[in-house]
């Protein structure tokens, strides 16, 4: 009986054993098609990323590409522009020297003028300033009898007319002078009068030069509210702040200490993983892929999940 036993002891942790392997074999079979899986989902997006890339590339290829042929253009038309501008510049420049060479043909046949005439007269005789007699003149004159008289003319005509503007004043003068109310007689008088009146008060009172008392003044007469007033008699009684205090220390000693546990607070006390069902399950997964792609240890996280495996055929028991 007793080897029996302890053959099937052995058989019982054989089987357990293969269990256990088989576990562990299909715990690792599952890390590794998750990894795989992770990695195919990287690999996804980055080839999703790296074909976006290319197609960004490709757009600012063909941008960069029109804009070299633009360029290009510009630089062709700017250099038909300079191989004009330099044909004009030497057309300008034979025109210029052209022009300087004639300027000094002229200036030579001037010099050679010049000095041919120099040469046939006597140059001191034009440079002497030339003297005029006063019998010259007169015989001017003489010759010239019509200029002279209307000159003379002209000056009658200003004469007459200067005249005329002295009477106009001396007669609008008169007009104003005898209408006092117009003109600078109105003008006068009413300066005269003005400084004749006195436009201020001429009463001085008492201590006009010194400072205003302030208990001479009226002001202080008025009775002013007082912004902050003396307090009064305390209605509050002497015993308000010892049965406060009496009454709140009650109350937090049955709250806190003698009030039994009620639903509500069993409540309080649940976790998110009580809550909601499979979610530490599920959240220990991750933690143990994670941790076998960082090679860390899993012993602790295998042992939860045979526990909540453990309660799971429990409830399903």
């Amino acid at each position: 009986m007793n080897e029996s036993v302890g053959s099937t002891i052995e058989k019982i942790k054989l089987v357990e054993q293969d269990n256990e392997n088989k576990l562990k074999e299909k715990r690792e079979y599952d890390a590794t098609v998750a990894t795989l899986n992770y990695t195919i989902k990287e690999t996804r997006q980055q080839t999703q990323k790296i074909n976006i890339d290319n197609a960004q590339l490709n757009k600012k290829i063909d941008c960069m590409k029109a804009e070299l042929a633009v360029e290009k253009t510009r630089r062709d038309a700017l250099l038909a522009q300079v191989e004009l501008c330099k044909k004009e510049l030497e057309e300008l420049k034979s025109h210029s020297d052209q022009g300087i060479a004639k300027v000094w043909e002229l200036r030579s046949d001037l010099c050679t003028a010049v000095q041919t005439i120099s040469d046939e007269c006597d140059i001191r005789a034009l440079l002497i300033k030339p003297t005029i007699h006063p019998e010259c003149l007169t015989k001017r004159f003489k010759t010239c009898p019509q200029a002279n008289s209307s000159i003379t003319t002209k000056n009658e005509e200003r004469l007459k007319d200067a005249i005329e503007k002295r009477s106009k004043a001396l007669s609008t003068r008169h007009r104003l002078q005898a209408e006092p109310e117009e003109g600078d007689e109105f003008v006068s008088t009413f300066c005269r009068a003005s400084r004749s009146t006195r436009w201020f008060s001429s009463k001085l009172e008492q201590n006009e030069n010194q400072p205003i008392k302030f208990t001479d003044s009226p002001a202080s007469r008025k009775t002013a509210i007082p912004v902050i007033r003396a307090p009064g008699p305390n209605p509050v009684p002497w015993y308000q702040p010892f049965s406060v205090v009496t009454s709140v220390a009650v109350f937090l000693i049955y709250f806190c200490i003698l009030r039994e546990e009620s639903d509500i607070d069993q409540e309080f006390d649940k976790t998110l993983y009580d809550r909601i069902k499979g979610l530490e399950k599920e959240q220990l997964i991750q933690s143990y892929k994670f941790n076998k792609e960082q090679g860390k240890s899993v012993e602790a996280i295998e042992q939860r999940l045979k526990e909540l495996e453990a309660q799971e055929q429990k409830i399903v028991a």
